[in-house]
């Protein structure tokens, strides 16, 4: 899974991403290529676990992040700028972590409501493009061939065009399963999931910014990304430490990581064993023999069962033999949905 970090110069993207990615890039240098680094999805489940079992190594799933180059808003009267340059980089990703300035200081002053408005303009500008050369096209063909080669494709980019140029996210839109398959080869911004990261300063963010970002329909996390990048440099020690004389149970990067999740409806289950702790990540939804392929593909190949329980159960009885005794070992089929947090065993046989 791919998320992309995005937003204007001097918001602190590039500081969020070090955060979050452990990453030593220069900050404050601008620059036109996206910075690429995976950073793993902390759960203090994967962490209980490990400690019960004490395996051999302990493996938490991960996420690739893109820090997307900043750039100034465009020139509505000039048409299309920076934004619709450097917003490509960001169709390569599955969603968006929008990086809105809240702390003072830096070139202007702070207006995170008018910059996450604007923030959305410029991604629906960015699309708005796609979808105007997209209509052209489809013209031409028409007029070259006396049809297209999809009757349904002019009717949703009519529709696509008449919500971006108000300004509007195509997430709004309530498509059926063939406009879904026909707009996913445009990779359109306004149709990936999106969340909303208001870096403040160490005083936090206001609350009425926070409740204003969420009213925009996306999930909003509030943090400090200096902070965050200083505690990612501590040692697991120091950094507990530190959390806990400022009585915080854990870094706000967690709450961002986890707001990611959600954004793009994923979920984790636990493989464990005296060899390995490991976390692995499906969608939301995810058949028993989906999960078993993101373990190997043989074991997609030959599912006969999943030994499942649930993470509280293991816990709760300290072990799978417990768990065995106490009746809360379950076998499940090929038309079980994973839950987050199960623990499975996969009966396979190829």
């Amino acid at each position: 899974m791919r998320i992309g970090i995005i937003g204007f110069k001097y918001t602190g993207k590039s500081t969020l991403f070090n955060a979050i990615t452990s990453a030593s890039i220069p900050t404050g240098q601008g620059g036109v290529e996206p910075h690429v680094a995976v950073g793993r999805i902390p759960d203090p489940r994967l962490d209980r676990l490990s400690e019960m079992f004490k395996p051999r190594r302990t493996i938490h799933a991960s996420v690739e992040w893109v820090d997307v180059p900043g750039f100034e808003p465009s020139d509505r009267a000039a048409g299309p700028g920076d934004g619709t340059r450097f917003l490509e980089h960001a169709r390569r990703v599955d969603a968006l972590a929008l990086v809105v300035r809240c702390f003072s200081g830096g070139v202007s002053t702070p207006d995170p409501v008018d910059e996450i408005d604007t923030l959305a303009l410029e991604l629906a500008l960015a699309d708005l493009q796609i979808v105007e050369n997209r209509i052209e096209r489809l013209e031409k063909d028409r007029q070259r061939k006396g049809k297209v080669e999809n009757p349904l494709e002019p009717p949703l980019m009519e529709k696509f065009r008449g919500l971006l140029v108000d300004g509007k996210p195509l997430r709004d839109l309530d498509l059926n399963p063939d406009e879904i398959k026909l707009s996913s080869g445009f990779s359109l911004l306004t149709l990936k999931p999106m969340f909303i990261v208001l870096n403040g300063d160490e005083s936090g963010v206001a609350p009425e910014v926070i409740a204003a970002a969420r009213e925009s329909g996306s999930e909003a996390v509030d943090l400090c990304a200096k902070v965050e990048e200083e505690l990612a440099e501590l040692s697991d020690e120091e950094r507990m430490e530190f959390l806990a004389d400022l009585g915080i149970e854990q870094p706000a990067a967690h709450r961002l990581i986890r707001s990611a999740y959600r954004s793009l409806g994923l979920l984790s289950f636990f493989t464990v064993g005296e060899d390995e702790c490991r976390a692995w990540t499906v969608r939301e939804g995810a058949l028993a023999p989906e999960a078993a392929g993101v373990i190997h593909s043989d074991l997609q190949r030959g599912f006969i069962r999943a030994e499942t329980c649930t993470y509280d159960d293991l816990v709760a009885e300290g072990g799978l033999a417990e768990v065995k005794k106490a009746n809360r070992m379950r076998l499940e089929g090929k038309s079980y949905p994973v839950k987050d947090g199960d623990v499975l065993n996969i009966r396979f046989n190829v």
